[in-house]
């Protein structure tokens, strides 16, 4: 978290191919108070996860370049940043498939972005909670 006067701003990676609705997350996000980042592709989320600091990643599953479960399971290894997967994949077993590469929560695609926000705000709080028990 980066402090922005008695405010902490978190920042979040978002990693979804379509240029449209990650440009609405963004602006809702950034409008609610976190620093988005966007990545349209895997490669690009890797340079970005391996060069700064993550408080949270939204991830869809379906990218240009790779499966998001996979990707989620090399992010586990390597870091215990939450990982929210965003996606059209909708079925109990995708949903099951995600929460075993390691996400913190699952969201099926269409949906509202409120919904989104307090999702992502209680992972937020969940997580920040446990590591400040560390």
């Amino acid at each position: 978290m980066r402090a922005e006067g008695n405010k902490f701003m978190e920042r979040i990676l978002i990693i979804e191919d379509d240029e449209m609705l990650n440009a609405g997350l963004c602006y809702n996000m950034q409008a609610a108070g976190y620093i988005p980042v966007p990545a349209y592709d895997l490669k690009t989320a890797r340079d970005l996860l391996h060069s700064q600091r993550w408080d949270l990643i939204l991830l869809d599953v379906n990218l240009p370049d790779g499966n998001g479960y996979a990707f989620a399971g090399q992010i586990r290894r390597d870091s215990d940043v939450p990982v929210i997967f965003l996606t059209a994949q909708d079925m109990d077993e995708d949903m099951v498939k995600g929460f075993e590469a390691g996400a913190d929560d699952y969201i099926t695609k269409p949906f509202n972005i409120k919904v989104v926000l307090q999702r992502i705000r209680a992972v937020l709080n969940r997580c920040g909670k446990a590591k400040a028990a560390e």
